[in-house]
């Protein structure tokens, strides 16, 4: 076999450069550090939770703040009134959440959804006391690429948000 048809006749003998022992060594310093994040727990799951006051209301949502395809995503809403509640409970939710998520059920229920231009709206049936809690049981949706989404959740006071609070998901490869 003559050298011409060598499949390493263009190779060079002379070792690397200094960019290719930088660009090595700094491909190797990523892959380390993704695995320490992972070690660590850094790229798993988390939750956040998010608080505001006004209109008499006090509300804190717990939500999923990084999250992977096919994982749990829970959301834990509550409203808090010091004078109770009058009649029922009407909570918007940005309607881009439900791109993401998997929602299998409200608890408890709520007695009506409706929607508006990006915006999915719920009516719960007033609680007996001064505190409505409610848990989503969802999961993050199969196939997820990545990405990032920004949300608002508010509750409503005459049609109008009398508090809300905004808060962003992180959805990992």
């Amino acid at each position: 076999m003559s050298s011409a048809d060598s499949t390493t006749a263009r190779v060079s003998a002379t070792p690397r450069g200094t960019s290719g022992r930088l660009a090595k060594g700094a491909g190797m310093a990523g892959v380390a550090a993704l695995v320490l994040a992972g070690a660590f727990g850094l790229l798993g799951p988390r939750t956040s939770t998010v608080e505001a006051s006004g209109g008499g209301y006090d509300l804190t949502v717990e939500h999923a703040s990084i999250t992977r395809a096919g994982q749990p995503a829970p959301m834990h809403v509550r409203i808090e009134s010091a004078d109770g509640f009058a009649g029922p409970v009407q909570v918007s939710v940005c309607e881009g959440l439900f791109d993401h998520f998997d929602f299998q059920n409200w608890y408890p229920n709520p007695s009506a959804e409706t929607a508006s231009p990006g915006l999915v709206l719920y009516e719960f049936d007033p609680p007996s006391g001064s505190v409505l809690d409610v848990s989503l049981d969802a999961r993050t949706a199969p196939g997820q690429l990545g990405g990032r989404e920004a949300c608002r959740i508010a509750v409503l006071k005459d049609d109008e948000p009398a508090v809300s609070v905004a808060f962003t998901t992180w959805v990992l490869p």
